[in-house]
């Protein structure tokens, strides 16, 4: 009896130092940096800028609460996380489940036009450097968005995230720019940035707000309790992402 009260404290308290660990990890993740300029994208994206509306059908709803872009033939980009993916990659892995589905085209007013299933990671990878996942899906939606793995962007170069945070209809960050690296707990590697998210927002793509292409991938952030911070993101660029994407015919139009 008394091995088993000392077992089920320990595992108590296992659960306790995960819970509070889980818990700071959670509230570091994701954040709205100064005042509040997310927008809830309408039915017809009629209040976002005209260059965005073509766009806003490849942005989806991962079930289990993540944000996915389509960006052609069924691929489909996320972070690592949302996987629970670590250094050691996933590659080529079945993603059968309702938590893996994705439902395209949820904006205020308007319902998903399709969902579609995960039939496949073909890559997820999260490290102090990355936090990635490549995704299978169909049915295909009929809207995508160009990747561009031909270049790192620069800093001071104009970016923008649509995404699903709290899992609310498509919000619009706006634009913001791609920031130098200020802050020790940020790894120089990642992609840094102001545009507002929340949690949700995990998984968004940052695109660059001339090219309307895809340059890398949300994945985190951290306030400073004081309207100050960074969010941060992956680089296609600098992942095997680069080598992936360049193998696959995806370079079509942004609507097609």
């Amino acid at each position: 009896m008394k091995a088993l009260v000392k077992l089920t404290l320990a595992a108590l308290s296992f659960a306790v130092i995960i819970g509070a660990q889980t818990a700071k990890a959670d509230s570091d993740i994701e954040k709205i940096i100064g005042k509040n300029d997310l927008i809830a994208v309408d039915a017809k994206a009629s209040n976002i800028p005209a260059k965005f509306r073509p766009l806003v059908d490849a942005f989806g709803k991962l079930g289990m609460g993540c944000t996915a872009t389509h960006i052609g033939g069924g691929y489909v980009l996320t972070a690592g996380h949302c996987f629970w993916a670590n250094e050691t990659p996933i590659e080529n892995q079945d993603c059968a489940g309702a938590e893996n589905e994705i439902q395209w085209g949820f904006r205020e007013g308007v319902e998903p036009y399709m969902v579609s299933k995960c039939e496949k990671i073909v890559m997820a990878q999260r490290t102090e450097k990355m936090d990635f996942a490549l995704l299978k899906v169909s049915p295909i939606p009929p809207t995508a968005v160009k990747a561009d793995w031909s270049k790192r962007p620069k800093v001071g170069e104009k970016v923008t995230i649509f995404s699903h945070p709290e899992e609310l209809p498509l919000r619009w960050s706006q634009i913001c720019k791609i920031q130098q690296v200020a802050d020790a707990d940020f790894d120089p590697a990642l992609i840094h940035h102001v545009c507002d998210t929340n949690p949700g927002s995990s998984g968004a793509t940052i695109i660059q707000a001339y090219t309307l292409q895809v340059v890398g991938i949300h994945d985190g952030g951290k306030s400073d309790g004081n309207g100050g911070g960074l969010n941060y993101g992956t680089y296609i660029y600098d992942t095997p992402l680069r080598k992936i994407l360049s193998g696959l015919n995806l370079n079509k139009p942004a609507n097609y």
